[in-house]
């Protein structure tokens, strides 16, 4: 018999021109909204990446729940890569910790049908750029909606009653390479003119559940992918494959999972009346906001004023001081005329609207902000800039923050921030 082949699927996938696929460019991506890959996906993400990171995957994977066919086809029922690992961790396992990952990654998995009961079966269709393409756009040759994106045929994804998994094979996988005498196989194209083609000898194996958590509220999927000979004689057991023919992805549409019930009854006079759903206590009127809390040190600062947030000016150190330009640098504050923050250094410049405009912004009076983002071009550095106005839309200001060693503004994490304004301002989100 043939020996099992390894897959290493550490990065993207694609797939290329072939009969069993087509072409396209600028596919959908997610909506940047709070509704869908908001800040609390991520942390409960990173939540679920560092529960997994050091367990048994496989333990896992059998602990986790069926999947709904109405929660997989949810509209649009587009789910996509946002965590992997590999059975060998030094093959690779990472998660994504922002919406621009998430964003800029174009591989999905789309799953439509009519659901007939909850495990019906239904059609995938799998969309995965060309790795050819992928490189240019990083090397800034091409903008992202030129990169090369292939369709794959529909394969049919159904429940296996044994695992209670929803399981598929895509047979769109290419030959890359070699290590340990062992054939790595990609779902990458390598590049974009027709002269690969798929591999016939392996086909790339897929079960998914639900992944199910104390404090996990948004949906994700627990994939386990296997390299199988296609032919049937030569296919072995999960049980049976060697160490890092597995790998394990976390896929998610980004929606946070919701239900609700409606339960409708005729009596003799075709009268209907619905009882209400007393399972979740409807929530009293009311209700409090959220304490303000301070986000984590590693969360990116992008996501977290997707959010709700605010910006508190400290009042010893600001009264007398914020109705002028200032410099916030490690952690210090010095007016405009004076300050020289050292070559490369992160800084904040705050420039006040008018020498008596700011000063609500020593109370507790609400503010308004308004956020925008700058990636260093070569001739201007990475910036993140917040404008703060009065409800009635008058400028009170705007805090400027310059980040010359960074390359792209979604890499600035909170501790990066906090590490230029110190005590001085403090950024608040609501848990």
């Amino acid at each position: 018999m043939k020996p099992w082949k390894a897959l290493l699927l550490a990065i993207i996938f694609a797939s290329t021109g072939h009969t069993a696929a087509q072409r396209e460019q600028a596919i959908p991506r997610p909506a940047e909204d709070s509704q869908q890959y908001g800040r609390r996906f991520f942390v409960q993400l990173r939540t679920v990446f560092g529960r997994f990171r050091d367990s048994d995957l496989q333990r896992v994977f059998d602990g986790a729940q069926p999947i709904q066919c109405s929660e997989l086809v949810n509209e649009p029922g587009e789910w996509r890569t946002v965590a992997f690992f590999n059975e060998k961790r030094e093959l690779g396992d990472w998660y994504r910790s922002n919406f621009d990952e998430v964003k800029t990654d174009l591989s999905v998995f789309i799953f439509k049908g009519m659901c007939r009961g909850e495990h019906g079966p239904v059609q995938l269709t799998t969309k995965f750029p060309v790795s050819e393409s992928v490189e240019a756009y990083n090397q800034r040759q091409i903008a992202l909606n030129e990169v090369e994106v292939n369709v794959n045929a529909p394969v049919r994804a159904s429940f296996d009653l044994q695992t209670k998994a929803y399981t598929f094979d895509l047979p769109y996988l290419f030959l890359v390479g070699q290590q340990n005498n062992q054939d790595i196989y990609s779902l990458d194209a390598p590049r974009v003119v027709g002269r690969d083609h798929y591999a016939p000898e392996v086909t790339d194996h897929w079960d998914c559940k639900s992944v199910v958590a104390e404090n996990v509220t948004y949906q994700f999927l627990i994939c386990r992918t296997t390299t199988r000979p296609r032919i049937r004689s030569d296919r072995y057991s999960n049980s049976s494959a060697p160490f890092g023919a597995s790998a394990y992805f976390i896929l998610s549409d980004g929606k946070e999972a919701a239900s609700s019930v409606k339960l409708s009854f005729g009596d003799g006079n075709d009268a209907e009346r619905t009882v209400e759903d007393l399972s979740v206590p409807a929530a009293p009127e009311n209700v409090k906001p959220a304490a303000w809390g301070m986000p984590d040190s590693d969360e990116r600062l992008i996501n977290l004023v997707r959010d709700e947030f605010r910006i508190r000016f400290a009042a010893q150190g600001w009264t007398g001081r914020v109705g002028s330009a200032q410099v916030l640098s490690a952690r210090q504050m010095t007016s405009l005329d004076a300050a020289h923050p050292a070559n490369g250094a992160d800084y904040c410049v705050w420039l006040p609207a008018g020498t008596s405009a700011a000063q609500p912004l020593l109370g507790d009076a609400p503010v308004v902000y308004s956020v925008s983002a700058h990636d260093s071009d070569g001739q201007t550095a990475t910036s993140i800039v917040f404008d703060m106005l009065s409800p009635s839309g008058s400028r009170l200001g705007s805090l400027q923050c310059s980040f010359p060693r960074l390359p792209s503004a979604s890499a600035v994490d909170f501790g990066r921030w906090s590490a230029i304004v110190g005590n001085n301002l403090v950024l608040e989100i609501r848990p």
